[in-house]
């Protein structure tokens, strides 16, 4: 099994290959089940969870990583609906790690206290949503005792291994009052903390594209999304571990455009083995196609040339990832100081509850 060092390094090596030459992604973004048990208000993708019956096996997941690997991807991005629902989890990260991915995962943490001692030694980095910073995070995911679940889950994966925790906080109307909040208790618990704002989801399946409900119930307003990235930059100013860089808050809150290189850098894959791309407007079909045949397609050249003008996205570490592919001198020297924050972290107290 490769060291954490080597996997890094190959990972960052697959990036420069894929910026000089290949221009595909290096990273490789698994919905890994339709299942979830939560009920969040700014999300839909827990509407798909009837469709879990078409989820690949254990060994099916597998052959979908080899290929991955085979084809030059170094990365591995596990979200869902809920990762940790699969009884299985602790052996797809395993595998992972095994063939030399670097392991992330994005998770509501509801399982993570009850699956931590396997996953703390096999996983990288945790992605834990987090909207608020006491109990009402319940009523905005749709589940009783979740924030309780996710101050044990932390707890419990800082102690089992390495695995670096990151919070993930989306901001809607319903918690905009928390954005400076959620920054001070990252801090408390030693943590970093990465923001979104509610974006379109899908419900149906993939196939059938977005809905823009959630944005149209719970979406900020023009002015509230300006403050938002003002609001971003300060705290990052002041010292708090968002894990975007200066550079990238910056530019946001200034409203400047930028290249989207995020096809380049993640490709997308349902539970059922269908490439599916950041608008939800197209899929393909692994199960009778491959991913050499998919980057060669007219189908991912348009995409790729769609999003480098699109500038649609809310979430600020989608232009975090396209400044570190476009190779900006500026974000790395940003970007090194985050990294260490992350390297650097150490298991603390959880706050009182």
């Amino acid at each position: 099994m490769k060291g954490t060092g080597a996997r890094f390094l190959d990972a960052f090596l697959s990036m420069l290959k894929s910026r000089l030459i290949t221009h595909t992604p290096f990273f490789l973004a698994h919905a890994i089940t339709y299942a979830c048990n939560s009920r969040c208000k700014t999300c839909t993708y827990w509407q798909m969870s009837p469709r879990r019956e078409y989820d690949l096996s254990t060994d099916e997941v597998y052959a979908l990583l080899d290929e991955a690997y085979d084809y030059g991807m170094r990365g591995y991005y596990l979200f869902g609906g809920e990762p940790l629902v699969r009884p299985d989890i602790e052996a797809v990260v395993e595998y992972a790690k095994r063939r030399g991915f670097l392991t992330t995962m994005n998770t509501n943490a509801s399982l993570l206290a009850a699956k931590a001692a396997a996953l703390g030694a096999t996983l990288d980095f945790a992605f834990v949503s987090l909207d608020y910073f006491d109990e009402y995070h319940d009523v905005i995911r749709g589940r009783p005792g979740a924030f309780r679940e996710v101050m044990r889950g932390i707890e419990r994966i800082q102690q089992a291994g390495q695995t670096r925790v990151t919070l993930v906080t989306t901001i809607s109307s319903l918690n905009f009052d928390a954005i400076e909040p959620m920054a001070r208790f990252a801090q408390d618990l030693g943590v970093g903390i990465s923001y979104n704002a509610v974006e379109p989801t899908v419900e149906a399946g993939f196939e059938a594209g977005r809905t823009d409900s959630p944005v149209t119930t719970y979406g900020l307003t023009p002015q509230q999304l300006q403050a938002f990235y003002d609001t971003l930059l300060r705290l990052k100013r002041e010292g708090y571990p968002l894990m975007e860089t200066a550079y990238v808050l910056k530019h946001y809150a200034e409203g400047r455009p930028y290249i989207c290189h995020f096809p380049k850098i993640f490709v997308y894959v349902s539970p059922d083995k269908k490439i599916f791309d950041c608008t939800y407007s197209h899929t393909y079909d692994l199960t009778t196609g491959s991913f050499a045949d998919y980057f060669a397609s007219p189908l991912y050249q348009a995409h790729v040339a769609k999003a480098e003008t699109c500038n649609q996205c809310v979430r600020t570490c989608v232009r975090m990832y396209s400044y570190a592919y476009a190779l900006k001198p500026l974000n790395y020297l940003n970007l090194y100081r985050d990294i260490k924050l992350l390297v650097n972290q150490k298991p603390q107290p959880p706050p009182s509850l």
